[in-house]
């Protein structure tokens, strides 16, 4: 019945929700449909970019590897041993020369090897001796073959034919034997020397795995199910992912150009043909993706658009109504809830949300007539520090149209006589409304004053009168000059024009937020003073605690105990500290008792000692002391010398354990500032004797005399690096300096850094660099040339 009646009326917000809702549910099918024929005009396109940057960053990661090859085949040719056993006619004098020359080539290739890591194989074949020189050892030519070549598919005279072609530069397919004699695919570049007489001399040949080459398409999907090939400038296929054999009717005519795209039909399917062409190497890269991996998708996404469109719509009209239903719920059960407490009627026309707003805007302007209530409860918590810690206090002040211009503040009490002549003249009139009259009467002469200089804001707590100071100066005597003129002007005020007679407590000056609770508890400290002072004084806090400490006659504390009790506590000694506390007590108030005020001076001077205390071995911020002021608060509203004495000895025990606890910190902090210059000792150590080829855990242990499992151990908690491998890396850094200073060869540069043996220096070098000392040289020199 309740839907019912609010669909009848003209403007619920049920049918605006309603059309919202229908509205944003076909907002995305709409944008669905777009973005489908959008995205599917756009599709080929982008496969097709997507495609050729694949295709793209195969060719330059190949070209790498072929131009690895390049440059490998220019070290063999121009090597200084090489050109003069092909091209010198010294062996006419010297026969005997001849083999010396091919052993020191093959020892020069034994280094070659190590420098080109990313080549499988390579050889140099002598045309005129059927010789051929490999890594290590010479060979001849047939031996040669069985032991590289030997395959079904790769005849010898295949191998033959390629190795004796005069004037041949370029890449070719070949089959290489691995070390467990198994065929592998691989590509060959194939170069050989200028002829003499139109024959050849000798070829170099250079191979990389097939399998080393695929490896980098491995992870490509679209790859992976299609077939990738590289061709020579023969179009001979060198390279190919799927075994593929490219037939007669293949186009090759269409790569004409650098790169390009077009379609083939082969065996009923058709595929999609990207190719480019190498500038550096003239290899041509194809891929070859069927068509329908492609247009799967197209037709997946297809469907899945029809699909999420007929979800939407039935889920998309469940959701409506649900959501309809349940949004609408809190609103109607908020008009039904301000029906029954607003005096406003929702009138004829006027949708629930403006009948809300209306409701709403009375109950504010009723808040608003209570705000001088609610600002005087804030005060009084945030006197007593009882803010809540959820909302920043900065938005209270905002909402109260407060401001704080510094972090100073004091407080001022004022303790009205409930004589004289003003309460003659309101006599009749309801306490509770003599109670408002007196606080706004005070509260707007106080804050006056105080507005002269500073900002003042006055609330009634516990029934007496404070005034919040906040103090925009920031010399202490002027600040408390403005604070005796506030008092000394509200005082003389309220006597001369109402007759009121006012008792002013003063308290000290403190900063922060958390300062206003200690400032407040100050006040009342001093207006306690008003039994011993008497009435219509204006009692500061400063001034009283000033007098007391000077005053000839007091109580018993002298500095020698108070020095005992500090020593005491500093070591954390509690039942020393404690009866040392107690003989204090028992002196003041067993042998020749104090009074009150005095008393309660005294419990201060105790806490002020334990607080100098903590300042002497910490950070006084830091502690308990500052970080609970309630706990000192509570310590001064104590009635009795027997609480008092409790309360100080709970607070002692919990500033002995804070300074134990401080002690034990320092003692571990030292023992870690020791460990410190340790391990800098050690690191200084090793930078200054790592080319002693003897240096090792067990020669440190001895030079620090400590045992190498411990020293190890020791070292590894503090660094997280295992002692021999920091060695290790800085004996590789200074290798790595060297290198680059260049004119030292790799076994002189691991003599400099305590390598006895020059394979071991490579072996560690390229176990924390990844790269031989080798081809980090040749990098270096690389730079050096660019």
């Amino acid at each position: 019945m309740v839907f019912k009646e609010l669909l009848t009326r003209r403007r619920s917000i049920w049918q605006t929700w309603l059309l919202s809702y229908l509205t944003i549910l076909l907002l995305p099918i709409l944008l669905s449909i777009f973005v489908y024929i959008a995205s599917n005009r756009t599709l080929e396109n982008e496969i097709h970019q997507a495609n050729n940057a694949l295709l793209n960053q195969v060719r330059e990661s190949m070209d790498n590897s072929f131009q690895t090859m390049e440059r490998l085949n220019i070290e063999l040719t121009w090597n200084v041993e090489m050109q003069s056993l092909l091209y010198s006619n010294k062996y006419l004098k010297s026969p005997n020369d001849y083999n010396y020359d091919l052993y020191k080539i093959s020892q020069d290739m034994k280094l070659y090897k190590t420098a080109y890591s990313q080549v499988d194989y390579f050889y140099t074949y002598l045309a005129n001796t059927n010789m051929v020189i490999l890594p290590s050892m010479v060979r001849e030519g047939g031996f040669t073959y069985n032991l590289l070549h030997q395959s079904p598919d790769f005849t010898a005279a295949d191998w033959k034919n390629i190795v004796t072609r005069p004037d041949f530069k370029g890449f070719l397919p070949v089959n290489r034997m691995s070390d467990d004699r198994n065929p592998n695919k691989a590509v060959a570049y194939v170069s050989t020397y200028p002829t003499t007489n139109g024959e050849a001399v000798a070829t170099n040949v250079i191979m990389i795995d097939q399998s080393r080459i695929l490896g980098s398409i491995q992870n490509v999907e679209l790859f992976n199910k299609g077939h990738v090939l590289i061709l020579n400038e023969h179009n001979e296929p060198l390279v190919t992912n799927s075994g593929v054999v490219l037939t007669e009717d293949f186009p090759y005519k269409q790569m004409s150009e650098s790169s390009g795209f077009f379609y083939y039909e082969h065996g009923g399917e058709k595929f999609e043909v990207w190719y480019m062409q190498s500038s550096r190497s003239g290899l041509k890269y194809i891929s070859m993706i069927p068509s329908r991996l492609y247009w799967e998708k197209a037709q997946y996404v297809r469907n899945l658009t029809f699909l999420s469109i007929l979800i939407s719509l039935i889920g998309g009209g469940l959701l409506t109504t649900f959501f309809l239903r349940r949004n609408y719920n809190p609103v109607r059960r908020l008009v039904q809830s301000f029906s029954g407490k607003s005096p406003i009627r929702m009138a004829e026309g006027v949708n629930e949300f403006r009948f809300i707003q209306q409701a709403i805007d009375n109950t504010l302007s009723q808040m608003e007539q209570q705000r001088h209530l609610l600002r005087s409860h804030f005060i009084a918590r945030l006197l007593k520090g009882r803010l809540d810690s959820q909302i920043p206090i900065t938005e209270s002040l905002a909402a109260f149209q407060m401001r704080f211009d510094s972090k100073r503040f004091a407080v001022l009490l004022f303790h009205v006589e409930p004589t004289g002549l003003f309460y003659e003249r309101i006599e009749g009139m309801d306490p509770e409304e003599k109670r408002k009259l007196l606080s706004f009467i005070v509260t707007n002469v106080v804050e006056e004053f105080a507005a002269e200089r500073n900002r003042g804001y006055v609330a009634e707590v516990n029934e007496t009168l404070v005034c919040l100071v906040n103090l925009s100066g920031e010399d202490d005597e002027a600040s408390r000059a403005d604070l005796y003129h506030i008092a000394q002007a509200s005082q003389q005020f309220l006597m001369k024009h109402y007759h009121l007679h006012l008792t002013v407590a003063i308290s000290a000056i403190h900063t922060t937020y958390a300062g206003i609770t200690r400032a407040y508890s100050d006040a009342l400290d001093a207006l306690e003073y008003k039994l011993v002072m008497g009435s219509n004084e204006i009692l500061s806090y400063e001034d009283i605690h000033r007098k007391t400490n000077d005053a000839e006659v007091g109580y018993y504390y002298p500095l020698q105990v108070e020095q005992q009790l500090i020593n005491f506590v500093k070591t954390g000694d509690y039942e020393r500290a404690k009866l040392t506390l107690d003989e204090i007590i028992a002196h003041n108030f067993q042998r020749s008792p104090v009074s009150v005020a005095f008393a309660r001076c005294l419990m201060l001077n105790l806490v002020s000692t334990l607080i100098k205390t903590i300042s002497e071995i910490g950070n006084l911020q830091e502690s308990f002391l500052v970080q609970n002021p309630k706990r000192i608060a509570k310590l001064t509203a104590c009635e009795t010398i027997h609480d008092m004495q409790i309360q100080m000895s709970e607070l002692l025990k919990q500033v002995c354990d804070y300074t134990a606890a401080k002690r034990l910190q320092n003692l571990q902090q030292s023992r870690k500032h020791a460990l410190d210059e340790r391990m800098v000792r050690v690191t200084e150590y090793i930078e200054a004797n790592y080319k002693d080829p003897n240096l090792n855990i067990s020669t440190i242990g001895n030079e620090f005399e400590l045992k190498a499992t411990y020293l190890s151990k020791m070292f590894k908690d503090y660094t997280g690096e295992g002692l021999l491998d920091y060695i290790n890396k800085t004996r590789i850094e200074k290798a790595k300096q060297l290198i680059a200073e260049r004119g030292k060869n790799i076994g002189d540069v691991a003599d400099c850094v305590g390598f006895n043996d020059v394979n071991a220096f490579i072996r560690t070098f390229k176990k924390y660099e990844g790269i031989t000392p080798g081809k980090f040289k040749e990098t270096i020199a690389e730079q050096h040339v660019r």
